[in-house]
């Protein structure tokens, strides 16, 4: 089923920077309200769209869209990350595609045009968001976001020609809350065959092409999670699974080295600040070490092992 409203349209008076909005979503009945009023709230922009990419939701997520105008349901029955993505790039009509997650929330009416802003410069081929905690935020998901999302603009691009880039170090975007042009996005598809981690895999792509990535901190989305442990380790396995996928170089060698210059400086953060939070920290990091080290070995166990450790089950299947 396609839900479209074109009066909506219309009535915005379409511009050639018109911004389409792309949310892949699952069972988001609780979290559209709340999303599509803080969109509603932008200021400075011309929203043409917004495009829920449906992984056949057993919830209102149709219905609650239906209330909405301009909001489009493309379902999909084959999820991955990269395709339900890929579904609204092709059926977007915007010059810009915002891609965000359905949990994912704006923190002001600034949040749209501030991301937009750098894609005026036609080297930048993507920007993304600053992501801030929730208030019941545990304290390793607050540490993660102010270490890998800070309040300091970066620019990520190519300079060494001869010399393979880096994760995190070189090329970092996430898509919680990312934006790029149409045209770049249709010339370099998000990877339809990896786990997780297909917003690295096209930054990589167009950094090596010559464009470059800004990390706009003047874009803020409140997101943040308190997974389990369970989870943790199965949101390790899974990235660092596809991480290894696109940078060749990443080696066991590189997580554990990686790793452990990062739990130095968050263990000293939480005994610091959070010291009742030290024996559950422990076991915390221990899924994240397991999972990251267990990711290394994925593709010569056999793949029903792997699939249990994964929270994408059937990927592997």
């Amino acid at each position: 089923m396609f839900i479209m409203r074109v009066d909506w349209m219309v009535n915005m008076g379409l511009k050639e920077d018109d911004i389409s909005i792309v949310i892949p979503v699952l069972n988001a009945e609780s979290d559209l309200p709340d999303l599509f009023d803080m969109i509603g709230r932008q200021e400075g922009v011309n929203i043409r769209e917004i495009l829920l990419v449906d992984s056949m939701s057993t919830d209102a997520t149709r219905e609650v869209a239906e209330e909405y105008d301009g909001v489009g349901v493309i379902p999909i029955e084959s999820f991955s990350h990269g395709r339900a993505r890929n579904l609204g790039v092709n059926i977007a009509g915007g010059k810009y595609v915002v891609f965000m997650t359905q949990d994912a929330l704006p923190a002001d009416v600034n949040w749209l045009s501030e991301l937009i802003a750098p894609l005026e410069n036609e080297r930048v081929a993507a920007s993304f968001s600053r992501q801030v905690p929730r208030e019941n935020a545990n304290p390793m998901e607050r540490y993660f976001l102010q270490t890998h999302f800070s309040d300091e603009q970066q620019v990520f691009m190519k300079k060494d020609k001869d010399r393979e880039m880096d994760f995190q170090r070189d090329v970092f975007l996430s898509n919680v809350s990312a934006a790029a042009r149409r045209d770049i996005l249709l010339q370099f598809p998000l990877d339809e065959d990896l786990i997780m981690s297909e917003d690295q895999q096209f930054a990589h792509d167009v950094l090596e092409a010559g464009y470059a990535v800004v990390y706009q901190p003047y874009s803020m989305v409140i997101h943040s999670h308190n997974y389990s442990l369970k989870k943790v380790f199965q949101r390790y396995f899974d990235s660092v699974y596809s991480v290894r996928k696109i940078f060749k170089s990443h080696t066991a060698q590189k997580s554990v080295a990686m790793g452990s210059k990062y739990l130095l400086k968050e263990s000293v953060f939480i005994v610091s600040h959070h010291p009742l939070w030290i024996p559950y920290y422990v076991f915390y990091t221990a899924a994240r070490v397991l999972g990251t080290l267990m990711s290394h070995f994925a593709d010569v166990m056999p793949r029903r092992f792997a699939a249990r450790m994964s929270f994408y089950n059937y990927y592997w299947k």
